[in-house]
């Protein structure tokens, strides 16, 4: 999934702050929200291919597991009900907490005070769950919380989808020793090559923090 991660600073979009002026908070932020935000895609994109930092918990094989007509129209399958999660899960031969890419769209940052950033769900998507109606069709589409499938999958399964891995953290530590070389080393250009951890998330991040690319996530 190449889609952008939305960025907010007091509530607001990156460019709405712009717009209302707010650059001091912008800027004492911007390394803060560039690396979360690069973070984010690294880990959206490892997690969507079924790759998470933990391995994931066993499934329930306790109760039945029922979905939606609409949920299975939209994972692409006509079966409504297995014996429990474990058969629904291994019927759809899916990457766990991420059978509906809903969940991933909703992905965002946000500033945690004057100079942090955190990466959380928001948003609400299609849920796997039935509403029963009074009259008609008892079969109703649920819209779920982003943040309480996320919550979800890690009670069911003990698993933090946003958990980084620990090359992901070593390479953040590269960037951040590659941008301080830079910053003493008088001309001379220092290259991440000996480095451990993710190296291409390192390259990306300086990049992105030279550039003070944080709009480009709007």
């Amino acid at each position: 999934m190449s889609d952008p991660i939305e960025v907010r600073v007091g509530g607001k979009t990156v460019k709405d702050a712009v717009a209302a002026n707010d650059l001091q908070a912008i800027g004492r932020l911007s390394a803060a929200l560039t690396t979360a935000a690069r973070l984010a895609k690294t880990v959206r994109g490892r997690a969507m291919r079924g790759r998470f930092a933990t391995q994931p918990g066993a499934y329930s094989v306790r109760r039945p597991y029922i979905v939606s007509k609409e949920y299975g129209d939209k994972i692409g399958i006509k079966k409504r009900s297995w014996p429990g999660s474990k058969a629904f899960h291994a019927q759809v031969a899916r990457p766990v907490a991420n059978i509906s890419g809903g969940m991933w769209e909703g992905i965002r940052v946000r500033n945690f005070g004057v100079s942090g950033a955190v990466i959380e769900f928001a948003g609400r998507s299609l849920g796997s769950e039935i509403k029963m109606r009074k009259r008609g069709k008892p079969n109703q589409r649920v819209m779920v919380a982003n943040r309480k499938k996320a919550a979800q999958v890690y009670f069911r399964l003990k698993l933090n989808p946003l958990q980084p891995t620990d090359r992901e953290i070593e390479g953040i530590g590269a960037a951040v020793t590659q941008l301080a070389a830079k910053a003493t080393s008088f001309g001379v250009e220092p290259k991440i090559t000996r480095a451990s951890g993710d190296l291409i998330l390192a390259r990306e991040l300086v990049a992105d923090i030279e550039a003070g690319r944080v709009t480009r996530y709007l």
